[in-house]
């Protein structure tokens, strides 16, 4: 009768490795997940265990998603045509909106 065996139990070092692995591998977390053989809730229960873990650290996106930074250019003088200013309204987690204006 053959013996299955357990979850690999990984130490933070180990699963520091992986998570580098991961993001130099350049594969979505699922895809990198699976090859692995490991789940992707472990997987960013560790990053999130990790990131916190190290000053100052970002925690690394997971491949193939839109950066979170939206270039909008320079909003300096308006120009002639657009005296009348500006106005950028963001909408946030749990409700909060951010509303910047330039009059």
């Amino acid at each position: 009768m053959a013996v299955e065996a357990g979850p690999i139990q990984r130490t933070a070092a180990q699963w520091q490795a992986l998570l580098e692995r991961a993001e130099r591998s350049g594969l979505a977390v699922a895809e990198f997940c699976r090859r692995e053989g490991i789940s992707t809730g472990s997987f960013y229960s560790w990053r999130k265990r990790l990131a916190g873990a190290t000053m100052g650290a970002v925690p690394a996106r997971p491949a193939n998603t839109r950066p979170a930074f939206v270039d909008l250019g320079t909003l300096g003088e308006a120009p002639a045509a657009q005296a009348g200013g500006w106005e950028i309204e963001l909408e946030l987690e749990a409700g909060v909106v951010l509303r910047l204006r330039r009059r």
